[in-house]
């Protein structure tokens, strides 16, 4: 599906296996994420977020992926709280014979607040830290039965809008 985002949001990504289907319904460019919903157990089973428009408008995306995972966790950003950092894994998933999917994901906020990581981590480790007082507003992936490849959507140069849409 091809989708049109606003050009102050950089999409930035993905990394990952070239397996399951591309997930990128997000038909309004993110302005300001406000929740991030992940199941995982030894590999992130699927993820799902909520995020507000340049309008203040709530939107959701997902969830992409499975139904598996023990842990199901979600993340609720405070107003004034956003995303400068992502972490995440990569690796094979041997009891699945699954070649290469994301084995963890972390997330760190502008308010030092750290949030997993979630999965096992087994793999090779990679991270974007957004800089200028940029943000990650959002995510897309490629997923089956777990999150095969994922990129962030990024919203730069400090545009951050608390929850209720105003700057």
């Amino acid at each position: 599906m091809c989708v049109r985002v606003q050009s102050s949001v950089v999409k930035v990504g993905a990394w990952g296996g070239d397996t399951g289907s591309a997930c990128y319904d997000i038909t309004v460019a993110p302005q300001r994420l406000e929740s991030i919903t992940i199941r995982s157990g030894k590999v992130i089973d699927s993820i799902a977020f909520a995020f507000r428009d340049r309008d203040g408008k709530l939107h959701t995306a997902g969830p992409w992926g499975g139904a598996g995972g023990v842990d199901h966790n979600t993340i609720t950003l405070e107003p004034s709280e956003y995303i400068t950092e992502v972490a995440w894994s990569l690796g094979s998933f041997e009891l699945e014979k699954v070649d290469c999917c994301v084995t963890s994901l972390r997330f760190v906020t502008n308010q030092q607040r750290t949030y997993g990581p979630f999965g096992n981590g087994l793999g090779t480790h990679h991270r974007i830290p957004v800089i200028d007082g940029g943000s990650v507003v959002g995510m897309f992936a490629r997923a089956g039965k777990f999150i095969d490849a994922v990129g962030f959507y990024v919203l730069p140069n400090g545009v951050v809008q608390d929850s209720k849409g105003s700057n």
